[in-house]
């Protein structure tokens, strides 16, 4: 049986973590044996728990860097070297660097890095971008395999010599059998809405899902078209900023806030269309769920998301153009058919790209190439 320890950071229920959970319940515990560390407390180590792998806390793991990273290091090295783990697999930037580098000095015969999202961003200033670009070709080089959850991203690792071409793979997110399944039947059973057009997402209201612009849009077009109604859960640092907005709007009763609910699925039946509006992403769930369940998809035009979304099965708006998003949100609630085909063309779509098999299969092949 091979030993796997799966590295993560934050101890929420964002798509990094979910992936983890995703993946593991696809492996076969006759085969390995699993356990997880990361920060103490949430959701993500309820779910650890309550699937029975052993959780690994580490206490000192901070979001930014810090002084306190010198101990999370050594102690990423002595769980390594304590449990002897055949493989190591790290998830997102932070884990991944001090996570490769501990495999790396613990011996792990086989470690691999997913790469969920850059750490470097084009906005960024030079020598912060220099930072972390080269902190992203040492990870590379620290580890056996790095998994990129979409073609665009291994690409430009590749274009800008952050990895060898032998070591860059592209495996794509996929939602287990029995949430596709579910998804699926909510697409089936979907109906035109008679009045309103409720346009939802799911997201953290932060800066990377472009929060402020979306909400500002969002206002816009509800001065313009009275059947538009929004909802967007999740919590985040904008959170309050942006019910504050929607309030000197005049608009709480048509723009809708109501935090988190980790259960999507009731919601996704009550949305008619999904927007994610985002500055950068590599392969998000909540793209994945919206469009297995039917619905037609709002997203920025990052090469990404493009992977998944076209004009086929939604609508692509360029980044940072809110007049165009507020146009494309009027354009639906006026001409609701066509988005309603474009949501049945996503269904089809996701079913035939994102397969948890394919995801599974793979990243077991590489767990089994472990000597």
């Amino acid at each position: 049986m091979k030993k796997v320890l799966h590295i993560q950071l934050l101890p929420i229920l964002s798509g990094v973590q979910r992936f983890s959970l995703h993946l593991l319940d696809g492996l076969d515990r006759n085969e390995f044996d699993v356990q997880v560390a990361c920060k103490p407390g949430g959701e993500f180590v309820d779910e650890i728990k309550a699937r029975g792998y052993q959780y690994l806390p580490l206490p000192t793991f901070r979001h930014q860097i810090c002084f306190g990273d010198i101990f999370t290091f050594f102690h990423l090295l002595y769980i390594i070297k304590k449990h002897r783990f055949d493989i190591v697999h790290t998830n997102a930037s932070k884990p991944g660097f001090l996570g490769r580098l501990a495999a790396r000095l613990g011996k792990a015969p086989l470690i691999i890095h997913t790469t969920h999202t850059f750490p470097f961003l084009e906005q960024q200033k030079p020598i912060t971008y220099k930072f972390f670009t080269t902190l992203e070709k040492i990870g590379n080089r620290l580890g056996d395999y790095n998994v990129f959850v979409n073609n665009s991203d291994r690409l430009k690792s590749l274009k800008m010599g952050l990895i060898k071409p032998e070591k860059a793979i592209t495996i794509y997110n996929a939602l287990p059998p029995t949430l596709a399944t579910a998804l699926q039947e909510i697409a089936q059973n979907r109906k035109k809405p008679e009045k309103e057009i409720i346009i939802g997402s799911t997201l953290r209201f932060c800066p990377q899902k472009n929060v402020i612009n979306l909400i500002t849009a969002s206002c816009n077009a509800c001065l313009q078209e009275q059947k538009l109604k929004f909802i967007y859960l999740g919590e985040g640092e904008y959170y309050e900023l942006c019910k504050a907005i929607i309030h000197s709007y005049g608009l709480d009763e048509r723009i809708l806030l109501p935090g988190w609910d980790k259960n999507v699925l009731p919601w996704l039946k009550v949305f008619n269309v999904f927007v994610l509006y985002s500055r950068w992403e590599a392969m998000p769930f909540s793209i994945i769920e919206a469009m297995h369940s039917g619905l037609p998809i709002i997203v920025s035009d990052l090469p990404s998301l493009l992977e998944l979304v076209d004009s086929q099965t939604g609508y692509i708006v360029p980044l940072d153009n809110n007049a165009e998003l507020t146009k494309t949100f009027i354009e639906i609630a006026r001409d609701f058919d066509t988005a309603y085909r474009k949501g049945k063309e996503a269904a089809k779509k996701i079913a035939a790209i994102c397969s948890y098999e394919k995801m599974v299969n793979a990243y077991r092949e590489l767990y089994l190439s472990a000597k």
